[in-house]
């Protein structure tokens, strides 16, 4: 009976695993288009031209101004630039980009601005 029970339970397990949804798969492991991430950063009727957005936890990036007062630091992050490609609708290009160095203005200990970068670099010939 043992046997048989352990078997059952093993057996429930893996259904449990096997059972995820599609949606769980993608809100694990795919990022959104910079379409779906600049929707949070455009206003009403805007498309703003470039974004980055940093990959990494926001509480680690938080880490980096703790006991900074004003202060600019330089850190090295993965980040994905999205620019602009066509404004009605609002339709962005991507550039995922690995180790580039990014200012950031940190007040009372918090990062508060992300400074600009240099975006010659940004291919327009990527598909995303």
């Amino acid at each position: 009976m043992r046997v048989q029970s352990a078997c059952l339970l093993l057996l429930l397990l893996c259904a449990a695993v096997l059972s995820q949804t599609y949606d769980d798969f993608k809100r694990k492991h795919i990022l959104p288009s910079c379409d779906d991430m600049m929707k949070n950063v455009n206003g009403n009727n805007q498309c703003k031209p470039i974004n980055t957005f940093i990959m990494e936890e926001a509480e680690k990036v938080k880490a980096l101004c703790k006991g900074k007062k004003n202060e600019n630091i330089v850190h090295k992050f993965d980040v994905i630039d999205c620019k602009m490609k066509n404004k009605k609708p609002c339709k962005y290009k991507s550039l995922a980009l690995k180790g580039k160095e990014k200012k950031i203005k940190c007040e009372n200990g918090l990062p508060v601005h992300l400074g600009q970068g240099k975006y010659e670099d940004f291919d327009y010939d990527i598909e995303n």
